[in-house]
């Protein structure tokens, strides 16, 4: 199970660099830098230091182990994220954004269930060296089980990296690890609290 949530990561994350890649395509290369930018310098010459408005749309998913995932220790995707946000390459952003997935528990009778999360975050980065950040983030979480609903406060703290992909698209990676507040859980009939280990892949397309 555990290596068919991995490979439906793998799949996931190859589309979503698709989907990024092909936007970068519809907006065209930049004058004077036709293989985009890596660099400080070269993100400038992308252009994105001549946009008028740093704000962005954009979307990621999370691949993370731990409480959250389901059984608390499994491997799998932690959350689907569309966002928004604001974005100064080389300095700071802003981001919002609703995640959602679905795990399996299972009780101490080898009952299991479907639970459905969602949650609204907060994500707050300062660059430290060029296209790398620290970030920190605040969630507020939910999940919905035939056995009742849920809400719980996450923390998570990490660091990250980008890269321009042509004119006004990055492609991101975040790392990080999530403290999952206590919370009581119905269907499994007590308290949990722990934490876990998670990788975000993405993107960000500026859009003006």
């Amino acid at each position: 199970m555990n290596k068919m949530k991995f490979l439906k990561s793998i799949v996931i994350a190859l589309a979503l660099t698709l989907l990024s890649a092909t936007s970068s395509f519809a907006q065209g290369l930049p004058m004077g830098s036709p293989t985009g930018a890596s660099s400080s310098q070269g993100i400038a010459g992308a252009g994105f230091m001549n946009m008028q408005l740093p704000l962005f749309v954009g979307g990621s998913f999370g691949i993370g182990s731990g409480t959250g995932v389901g059984d608390g220790n499994d491997v799998g995707i932690c959350q689907i994220k569309p966002s928004i946000g604001a974005w100064m390459p080389g300095l700071a952003f802003l981001r919002l954004g609703y995640g959602f997935s679905s795990y399996e528990e299972t009780d101490e009778n080898d009952k299991t269930s479907k639970i459905k999360s969602s949650d609204f975050s907060i994500d707050v980065g300062v660059h430290i060296l060029s296209e790398f950040y620290v970030m920190g983030s605040y969630s507020r979480a939910n999940a919905l089980s035939e056995n009742g609903d849920v809400s719980w406060n996450e923390w998570s703290t990490g660091f990250g990296t980008f890269w321009a992909v042509f004119t006004r698209t990055l492609l991101t990676l975040d790392v990080g690890y999530h403290w999952v507040r206590e919370h009581y859980d119905p269907f499994i009939d007590k308290k949990v609290s722990g934490g876990r280990v998670q990788i975000n892949l993405g993107f960000v397309v500026f859009v003006y």
